[in-house]
């Protein structure tokens, strides 16, 4: 297609008039435009701020990091809970929603969901058309069909190709298998029941079936709806299913977290070197050099405060993962080769200790 000059001039106008917020706050505000729950969101809402910092407040007093990548680890874990409790709230909510709109738009609901069905019965025949069949909202799109179909014969006396083509949808016939006229009834013999010769008879007995089948059909409907009014069932919303995959994507990382902290810490309270990314303050240049006042003698620390200030972590990567009991104590460094003896000591102690059981089981058969 050719453009002219003016329709680019246009155009060039049209787009100047329309870039975007320009303003920080305009951005701010248009970033959230495709916010749904903010799950798999890289970064909290602005609003949860003083929520994150509480909730790290209590992740780290009780998971007690001791390295920095520890701490990393307790903020992401910070983080996880947070949108998994978001998860939850939105999930109440969404539920809440389903159930209401089951008491006033049920049938409303799955008539609509006849039509979006009903739009797929050319690419796949056969399958649509039992689906619509296992509701009584897509029975009624099926008898409308025929409706229309069977006015169309007694007015015409036949149906034009593309009214043949539809009929032979209705039925779910398959495409080796649309010669002649569609609406033969045959047995499982393959010999013929009811004949096709009368487009309207056919259309008016499909009605007839449909009919009965709706009836039949109708009661699981009413089971369906009190299940959903009853928040009983979550398989009617598709949008509690995707929910139901963020928060297993949430439980996974919250897992590998977790997992990456090795053990539980023996330790009291954290590390007094690591504090929260969140409380270290900012750094600012000093206005004036203060030279620090002298301090008064103070009588001496304990020896214990004393060595808790020289204790360096031992290496949080050994060729092992330590038990609680093994962590060196303060000021002390790790010894490898005397936690494997003791390991190797131990392991020994159990094989002569179940060597001796046995013995003792085969010398109480032996007396018996």
């Amino acid at each position: 297609m050719i453009v002219t000059e003016a329709r680019l001039a246009a155009n060039r106008r049209n787009a100047a008039k329309s870039t975007g917020p320009k303003t920080p706050e305009g951005k701010a505000r248009s970033r959230a435009n495709a916010l749904k729950h903010g799950l798999c969101a890289s970064v909290c809402v602005p609003e949860d701020v003083e929520l994150v910092q509480q909730r790290a407040y209590q992740w780290y007093y009780t998971l007690k990091p001791q390295t920095e990548y520890h701490a990393w680890l307790v903020d992401q874990i910070t983080v996880i809970s947070l949108r998994i409790d978001r998860g939850e709230r939105i999930e109440r909510r969404t539920r809440d929603r389903s159930a209401l709109r089951a008491e006033l738009g049920w049938d409303d609901d799955r008539r609509l969901d006849a039509e979006k069905l009903g739009a797929q019965l050319t690419r796949r025949p056969s399958e649509v058309a039992e689906a619509l069949r296992r509701t009584p909202h897509g029975c009624e799109w099926l008898m409308a069909r025929w409706a229309m179909l069977a006015h169309s014969a007694d007015v015409h006396g036949e149906w034009t190709a593309e009214q043949t083509r539809l009929a032979f949808d209705l039925l779910g016939t398959p495409a080796e298998f649309r010669a002649g006229r569609p609406g033969a009834s045959l047995d499982f013999d393959g010999r013929e029941v009811e004949s096709a010769d009368d487009p309207a008879a056919v259309a008016r007995r499909e009605i007839a079936a449909l009919k009965d089948r709706r009836e039949a059909v109708a009661d699981l409907d009413e089971v369906d709806r009190a299940l959903v009014e009853a928040d009983l069932t979550d398989e009617a919303d598709p949008e509690l299913r995707k929910l139901r995959r963020y928060e297993s994507a949430l439980h996974g990382r919250l897992r590998w977290c977790l997992a990456q902290l090795q053990y539980v810490s023996p330790h009291i309270r954290p590390h007094p070197d690591l504090t929260p990314s969140w409380a270290r303050p900012v750094e600012t240049e000093p206005e004036a050099e203060i030279k620090p006042e002298p301090k008064a003698e103070t009588p001496a620390e304990p020896v214990k405060a004393r060595r808790l200030e020289k204790w360096e972590m031992p290496d949080p990567h050994p060729p092992f993962n330590l038990e609680p009991h093994e962590v060196p104590l303060p000021g002390e460094k790790l010894d490898v080769v005397a936690v494997v003896a003791a390991r190797e000591v131990k392991r020994l102690e159990k094989v002569e200790a179940r060597r001796e059981a046995r013995r003792r089981k085969a010398e109480k058969l032996r007396a018996g």
